[in-house]
């Protein structure tokens, strides 16, 4: 599976749609940390936390990346786990999938 990934990544990234390879990124992310543990996504997951559909309405590209790398910064309750051994190429994907997640 990761070697299928690998080429269609590359094989995006070669015809410059970067966009699409950065949503690629950040799904396969987003099942592989385990988000969908806590929160809900296109009708599927968990309750937990909130859900992400609309998370780009509700915050900006800056408080995701606070809340990814330091979640109890505005929550101290917070039971999400800190996102910081993702690489910054994971963290941007993940960043500009989720801003894009706005109400429709």
């Amino acid at each position: 599976m990761f070697l299928r990934t690998t080429i269609v990544l590359a094989a995006l990234l070669f015809c410059g749609t970067t966009a699409l390879a950065d949503e690629i990124i950040a799904r396969n992310l987003i099942i592989s940390q385990g988000c969908k543990g806590c929160h809900a996504l296109e009708g599927s997951g968990g309750n937990l936390g909130p859900e992400l559909d609309k998370v780009g309405s509700r915050l900006t590209q800056v408080q995701i990346r606070e809340k990814l790398l330091e979640p109890k910064t505005t929550n101290p309750d917070s039971l999400m786990p800190d996102f910081k051994h993702l690489t910054e190429e994971q963290l941007n994907a993940l960043l500009d999938f989720l801003s894009q997640l706005k109400k429709k």
